[in-house]
């Protein structure tokens, strides 16, 4: 019985477990519906760290729709799947490279398993002001000269941009690396030809999805991703990693909603929906390239991510004016470009709105856009692990340059760390930083 089914089933019998509820919103009525579903691993349900029925069969499910040798449910977001899929590839002390432009939540995976970082830099749009593709050859140079047990990267990125997975898949192999792709943003892939491939089908060892960010599911829903080609590691061994991670007590509602979400995505109705969100997206940007809009819009990019700048106007006056003037809110922003992300649940409607407001934004001629600048190379001092709960004292700025940060400066969105604990303060970071400054005594 599916994991909807079973809580949608009438359940003839008086309950003493945990939540203490028993299932009625006792001061949320707004939340009723929630808490009807809301139930513990009782008899006849089945258990996230062992499952063996329904739970095992909707994972199943989605393992055969997306073609993995075995796909996981997580119901505390990508960052648990993504620690779960670190811990079970490294070991403390073996080395790992990372791409730069990767989530905190890989940083956070260093400290728990002890890995030895090195960093692989991204390729940049100094006009758009982000990072893009991983580089294969440049990989493949630092493969070469390097041993490393895995190699983890973004892709797509925050903006939409997608690397050559299949390239870097095969050197990774050549290298006997594992690769794990962050595919947080790439959800949607399986379900339209418009859309890039997935990294499972290009050959990533492991992957991992947000279902919230563009499936149109709720927050804290995910999967990890495993392929079938992934040499030498037992598939338990990332059930056990998740164990480690995932609480005890599951939310049922979320996992239903992972069931629901990808039943929808492989219908007929959800794959129709795609493409006609796809369609909008198109139409809207062909009308407002007339007025002054241009669009991030290169090889492999996927188009849900609405990357933007208009002539005349920084990418942060026009985020203020877009919210205070339109009540218009985006994903994130910088001097030069506004990013707004669709999805499942951005309707024509919504489009149409972004749309008519960007023709409006009052510009100024003389105004011209800067090629923006990234950090530096990142000097690391002391490894994530030896880093994490030092002592530290406090100097000031001035007197900082080169001294080993005891803190994470990190701008949220989209959560990419430009100075971790452990490395050094360059010159590039004093921006960044408050007059007073922790480092590692």
């Amino acid at each position: 019985m599916s994991i909807i089914k079973l809580l949608t089933k009438k359940l003839d019998r008086t309950i003493f477990t945990t939540p203490s509820h028993n299932q009625k919103a006792i001061f949320s009525q707004e939340y009723a519906s929630f808490y009807k579903h809301d139930y513990s691993e009782i008899d006849g349900f089945d258990n996230l760290q062992n499952p063996v029925n329904s739970i095992l069969m909707a994972q199943g499910k989605v393992s055969d729709i997306l073609k993995t040798k075995q796909t996981f449910f997580s119901i505390q977001g990508a960052t648990t799947a993504m620690l779960a899929a670190m811990k079970t590839l490294i070991n403390p002390a073996d080395r790992v490279l990372v791409a730069r432009n990767c989530h905190k939540s890989v940083y956070n995976g260093l400290v728990l398993t002890a890995g030895m970082v090195d960093w692989f830099m991204p390729e940049t749009d100094e006009k758009w002001g982000i990072y893009t593709i991983i580089d294969p050859k440049k990989l493949e140079s630092t493969l070469e000269l390097n041993q490393y047990k895995v190699f983890i990267m973004t892709s797509p990125t925050y903006e939409g941009i997608n690397s050559n997975i299949q390239e870097i898949s095969d050197i990774c192999k050549k290298h006997d690396v594992y690769l794990i792709v962050d595919e947080a943003h790439g959800a949607l892939y399986n379900f339209s030809d418009k859309l890039p491939k997935t990294a499972i089908e290009q050959g990533a060892d492991v992957s991992v999805n947000s279902l919230h960010k563009t499936a149109g599911a709720l927050n804290q829903t995910a999967i990890l991703n495993v392929s079938s080609n992934i040499k030498n590691i037992h598939i338990t061994s990332f059930q056990n990693s998740l164990n480690l991670f995932q609480t005890t007590s599951p939310s049922y509602p979320l996992l239903a909603n992972i069931e629901a979400c990808f039943n929808y995505l492989n219908s007929k109705e959800g794959r129709k929906e795609i493409d006609l969100l796809l369609l909008e997206i198109e139409k809207t940007k062909s009308e407002l390239k007339r007025f002054g809009v241009e669009f991030y819009s290169e090889d492999n990019h996927d188009p849900t991510k609405i990357l933007l700048r208009k002539d005349g106007i920084s990418g942060f006056d026009l985020s203020d004016s877009l919210f205070n003037d339109f009540n218009i809110e985006d994903e994130m922003n910088n001097q030069n470009s506004c990013l707004y992300l669709t999805g499942i649940g951005t309707t024509k409607q919504k489009l149409e709105k972004l749309k008519n407001a960007l023709k409006k934004i009052k510009t100024n001629p003389s105004f011209e856009f800067q090629n923006m600048d990234f950090q530096p190379y990142p000097i690391v001092k002391l490894q994530p692990v030896n880093a994490y709960n030092r002592e530290y004292i406090y100097v000031n700025k001035n007197d900082s340059l080169l001294k080993i940060s005891n803190k994470i400066i990190m701008p949220y969105p989209p959560g990419i760390g430009l100075l971790y604990p452990g490395e050094a303060i360059q010159k590039w970071h004093l921006n960044y930083l408050n007059n007073d400054v922790e480092i590692i005594a």
